[in-house]
């Protein structure tokens, strides 16, 4: 009798180590709210923030950051905020930047696949801004994204996307 407790006594603090080990391990899952554009990594890294908007020499500027036409050979930027607070537009950094390397992708043709065309490192001193310089040479319909893989201390994120139509037309 004292075997057959001394068995269920092993069985059953077994079981509760293996419960505890299992609940201790961390979470490998992430979440996205497309809304808001930040991913939160549920093993404890801290959430980030990506926005993307486009702008470029013509004028006027459009005042919705998320679309922009341009002629063949004006100049386009690409302009983007990495932090772990909230940012309210991607031309002015937030107080929370994070220095780090950000990919610029384009959506190919396929409507599927992003290729990555440009990797850029945020502005140093933790503004968490990024800018990049386009002169498009053909005529066409583009859209991008901005990416950040993460690292030990902060998620990985995916931006909006914004869309560039370029026509023969200069825009003045």
């Amino acid at each position: 009798m004292k075997k057959a407790i001394l068995s269920l006594s092993i069985v059953a603090i077994l079981t509760i180590c293996m419960f505890n080990s299992v609940a201790a391990t961390p979470v490998s899952k992430q979440t996205t709210d497309v809304h808001s554009n930040y991913a939160v990594d549920e093993r404890g890294q801290q959430q980030t923030y990506l926005r993307i908007s486009i702008t470029g020499d013509a004028k006027p500027k459009n005042k919705d950051e998320t679309t922009f036409t341009a002629g063949v050979g004006q100049n386009v930027y690409i302009l983007g905020v990495l932090s772990s607070t909230v940012p309210t537009t991607s031309q002015e950094p937030p107080q929370n930047g994070i220095d780090a390397f950000v990919n610029i992708q384009s959506l190919n043709s396929d409507g599927n696949t992003w290729t990555t065309v440009a990797t850029r490192e945020t502005n140093t001193i933790s503004t968490g801004f990024v800018s990049v310089k386009l002169v498009p040479q053909a005529t066409g319909v583009y859209t991008y994204r901005l990416t950040y893989d993460g690292d030990s201390k902060y998620a990985s994120a995916v931006s909006n996307t914004v869309t560039l139509t370029v026509t023969n037309v200069a825009i003045p």
